[in-house]
């Protein structure tokens, strides 16, 4: 047991699955008490800024993480003019798309440029190995998120426009602290480059993109294929079911990385891959027995027979949970150690991939919420091979070192 405290990622994960708490415990308050249509709004709406907000640096963030940038006020001019301008092609995005309101586009603006601010702030953190600070900005949504649901009760106002609006209020400040701290800290450390490299930026955005894009893809197809209480259902079966795997991957992506960049050989990457593997099984096999025994106890205490979690749904969560989990394994590695060359090619991959788990998820809609859950997973399963495949020539022993070497 200490030896599996000691792992970065099983302690991320920890810090990351309390975060998690605040918001599953968000989402069954507020399923719970909001109207389904009011439920179904604040569930796209988080999904839309989940999938801005780590897109709007267009990969600053992954370039802030991998070298010595300079930190200052014209890192964050081109922070914050970038981050508006995708925020506003998303809030196009929905208003084509979903119809959203004049008001619920502007908290879209707001909360997608603040935070891809925060979101580069917190890799700045990141990359100095500052963890604590980086990990406090990176979950502080899933925090305000749950003081969003408790405001909600104690107020009465049964509509997604509070909670939401306190959602956006969060990101700007997590975003004004963060830069807060690097302004402050700036005359004392020593950065290497003022040039940046857009290119590599761009493909690392374009992986992450579509990396994001899988992940809220359920909450944006169904509104397309099913029904609105399906919507719902699912944005309370990913808070139950999900957040599991959620948590495990984002913590193995965070303290992977970083980890491979550093091993000094080929022999330490593959101990250090093999070794969190082990360690990330089990907890997934101990969390999914957890998972299956306890959510139709938290369906009948919490949900009044509201929503439905079968079966069947928790089956599809687990398997698309481990599909995830394993994407994040082999996108992490493929990050730390493939060339640019490769990386770009893998960005085209993984846009294919999230092709695929489109139309998968869209034919697999006549079978009902789990189809679609099916669906998305084969995408998650398409692109962690992908990633493999380009990860494994690096991982390669030299001939001298004997095969045997994990």
């Amino acid at each position: 047991m200490r030896q599996v405290l000691r792992s970065p990622t099983v302690r991320t994960a920890m810090v990351m699955g309390a975060a998690g708490v605040g918001f599953a415990g968000a989402n069954v308050i507020l399923a719970r008490v909001l109207p389904t249509a009011q439920y179904a709004l604040f569930t796209l709406m988080v999904a839309l800024v989940n999938v801005a907000h780590p897109l709007a640096p267009a990969g600053m963030d992954g370039i802030v993480n991998r070298r010595r940038l300079q930190v200052g006020p014209d890192l964050l001019r081109t922070t914050l003019i970038t981050c508006s301008l995708v925020a506003l092609g998303f809030g196009i995005l929905g208003s084509l798309v979903y119809d959203l309101s004049p008001a619920l586009l502007l908290l879209l603006f707001v909360s997608t440029t603040a935070g891809g601010a925060m979101m580069v702030a917190a890799a700045q953190f990141q990359s100095e190995r500052r963890f604590a600070i980086s990990l406090a900005l990176l979950q502080s949504s899933n925090i305000v998120i749950l003081i969003a649901g408790l405001a909600v009760v104690l107020s009465g106002v049964w509509e997604a426009r509070l909670p939401l609006i306190i959602y956006t209020f969060g990101f700007v400040c997590a975003a004004t602290y963060g830069w807060w701290r690097l302004f402050r800290e700036r005359a004392g450390k020593p950065f290497q480059e003022t040039s940046f490299p857009w290119s590599e930026a761009l493909s690392y955005a374009g992986l992450s993109a579509a990396g994001l894009l899988l992940i809220q893809l359920e909450r944006l197809v169904i509104p397309h294929v099913l029904t609105e209480h399906d919507l719902a259902t699912f944005g309370v079966l990913a808070a139950i079911a999900g957040s599991l795997f959620r948590v495990l991957q984002m913590g193995v992506g965070y303290t992977l990385m970083p980890r491979l960049r550093a091993a000094p050989d080929v022999v330490h990457r593959r101990r250090l891959i093999a070794h969190e593997a082990k360690l990330v099984g089990y907890i997934i096999l101990a969390g999914s027995a957890v998972i299956w025994f306890v959510t139709p106890l938290l369906e009948r205490w919490f949900l009044a027979g509201k929503y439905h979690l079968g079966g069947a749904l928790l089956i599809a969560a687990l398997v698309s949970g481990v599909a995830k989990v394993l994407s994040a394994f082999t996108k992490t590695t493929a990050m730390a150690l493939i060339t640019p060359e490769e990386l770009s090619m893998l960005n085209l991959l993984g846009w294919a991939s999230a092709a695929l788990a489109v139309g998968a998820a869209v034919v697999g809609g006549r079978w009902g919420l789990a189809g679609v859950i099916y669906g998305v997973a084969l995408g998650w399963l398409a692109r962690a091979t992908a990633a493999f495949c380009f990860t494994i020539r690096h991982l390669r022993l030299p001939s001298a070192i004997p095969a045997t070497v994990p």
